[in-house]
C-alpha cells in the first residue's frame, strides 16, 4: 500500500500548537486540557493501529500488572 509522504515534524507541532493555542483562547483552560487529552488518545490510538504501539503491553502498563514470558 502507498501511503502518501507525512508531514514533517515541525508541520505537525505547528499544527497541533495553533488547535491548543485556539482551544485556549476559545474555551479558557478546561478546553485546552480537553482538547490536549483528545491529542494524546488520538496519538495513542494511531500508534496502536501503526502497530508502533503493543495494545496488550500498554495496556499491562496501565493497570500495573506485569507478564511472565
Amino acid at each position: 500500500m502507498n501511503y502518501p509522504t507525512p508531514l514533517p515534524p515541525v508541520a505537525v507541532s505547528l499544527i497541533v500548537a495553533i488547535a491548543l493555542a485556539w482551544s485556549a483562547l476559545e474555551h479558557g483552560i478546561g478546553g485546552f486540557v480537553l482538547m490536549a487529552l483528545f491529542l494524546l488518545v488520538g496519538v495513542l490510538i494511531a500508534r496502536m493501529v501503526d502497530g508502533r504501539i503493543d495494545a496488550r503491553k500498554f495496556w499491562e502498563l496501565l493497570t500495573g500488572r506485569r507478564s511472565s514470558s
